[in-house]
């Protein structure tokens, strides 16, 4: 990520969680987005879109915000915590920064 994509982003980021007039300005966005994900459940829960099983469960552990909300220590701890109660969890990750084209 080059230095002016990343000071958008942040300033995107800031802006979003002031709730001032530039994340007013988005919601409009955020309404499109959360129709399609709307949808995009809806055509799931009726059968329009196939559901993969891999056969094992799987946690998410995400945010809307990037950097900075806990996500390494929760799963960390969330790793522990299975490895305690005797499972075996593998942890799947994007990576910090990673530019990354394929799997």
């Amino acid at each position: 990520m080059n230095e002016l994509q990343a000071r958008i982003e942040t300033y995107i980021a800031r802006e979003w969680q002031r709730r001032g007039a530039f994340a007013w300005a988005l919601s409009p966005l955020a309404c499109v987005f959360g129709a399609v994900a709307a949808a995009r459940r809806g055509a799931f829960a009726a059968g329009w879109l196939e559901q993969v099983s891999i056969g094992v469960p799987v946690v998410v552990v995400g945010n809307v915000t990037v950097g900075g909300t806990g996500k390494t220590p929760t799963v960390i701890a969330l790793v522990e915590a299975l490895r305690a109660a005797g499972f075996a969890p593998g942890v799947v990750s994007r990576g910090y920064g990673a530019r990354v084209r394929t799997p």
